[in-house]
């Protein structure tokens, strides 16, 4: 289990520089009038991450240009244990009140801000989500209270209560419990017609075409047109489907940078970083890598060796300064690919 923790030794224009700097890979921070407190702990669990933050006069934004860039795809829960927090997303400003929590897809610009909060958020890869949860529903900017999510929001509390305590095995568990927990959520709210239904022929086609994207990965010569006719679909149709991951082409690139990861880190691989790239289907080495470094925050070969090469084997918590803090939490992020 790691754990991330900042410095709170800092003076206040040092803690929002090392705050600033440690989001810098997944949000732009700015700095609101009034007192500032930037308190977080960050626990990395396998395929998810948490963090429990007391918050007050920042604000976070996700630019249209900022998620084109990074390719995030991840869905995050934001529960406010106390204070409030406001959300900006396209069409729709919101406030969730202390008890409630909100759903953010990472694909889609957004905005929060503060004066004062208690916050955990969970940071759940999309693929321990049940695909047939999300078809079709637009979860980004829903707000959910006890009423309809209690049982959601007590495994989020108690994850933050838990995260740093819990044995590898029962990490993985906490992920997969979460995410069956949301869909359950999302299923519930359909049931009593408060959400949507899914379009269950949009749903089904993007399926197909995933299953053909993840059969031929590998393949250098996997285009749109190639996975329209594995699929079964137009073109159109195709773009259609992964708009809201920015496109076909960026998710075929995410899922090979992910293989490439998760070959990277199998302790018993001795194959070179490029027969691994070649594998994930890159055209080239230099490509792969220059992928690999914007979206995990180092070059493959030494994401490689940070894995074998322990830098904190007393497992504690790393204390991390206001300059060079976000390459952590970069790589974490970019974990959830």
């Amino acid at each position: 289990m790691d754990t991330i923790t900042l410095n709170p030794d800092l003076t206040e224009d040092e803690a929002f520089e090392a705050y600033r700097a440690l989001y810098s890979g997944g949000a732009d921070v700015e700095r609101l009038p009034g007192p500032l407190r930037t308190e977080v702990v960050a626990h990395r669990l396998p395929r998810m991450l948490v963090f429990d933050r007391r918050l007050a006069g920042v604000a976070h934004a996700r630019s249209p240009r900022r998620v084109a860039r990074d390719g995030f795809d991840h869905i995050t829960l934001h529960l406010v244990l106390s204070g409030s927090l406001m959300l900006e997303v396209p069409d729709a400003i919101r406030r969730i009140e202390a008890g409630s929590l909100a759903l953010f897809d990472l694909t889609r610009p957004q905005r929060t801000w503060t004066d004062g909060a208690r916050v955990v958020t969970a940071a759940v890869a999309r693929d321990r989500l049940d695909p047939r949860a999300l078809d079709g529903l637009d979860l980004h900017g829903l707000v959910l209270g006890p009423p309809e999510a209690g049982l959601l929001i007590d495994l989020v509390r108690s994850l933050a209560a838990r995260a740093a305590a819990l044995t590898p095995d029962l990490a993985g568990a906490a992920t997969d419990s979460l995410g069956l927990m949301l869909g359950a959520t999302l299923a519930s709210l359909r049931d009593r017609s408060m959400l949507p239904p899914p379009p269950v022929a949009a749903g089904r086609a993007r399926a197909r075409a995933i299953a053909y994207i993840e059969q031929h990965l590998g393949d250098r010569g996997l285009t749109a047109t190639v996975i329209a006719e594995g699929a079964g679909v137009s073109r159109s149709v195709l773009y259609r489907l992964f708009e809201p991951a920015g496109g076909v082409a960026r998710y075929v690139q995410q899922q090979r940078l992910a293989r490439l990861r998760r070959a990277l880190s199998r302790a018993g691989d001795d194959r070179t970083v490029d027969e691994l790239a070649a594998v994930a289907g890159f055209t080239s080495p230099s490509h792969a890598g220059r992928l690999f470094r914007g979206t995990f925050g180092v070059p493959p070969g030494e994401y490689r060796r940070s894995l074998r090469v322990r830098s904190n084997p007393t497992g504690g918590p790393r204390q991390l300064p206001g300059e060079g803090a976000p390459s952590g939490l970069v790589a974490w992020h970019g974990e959830l690919l």
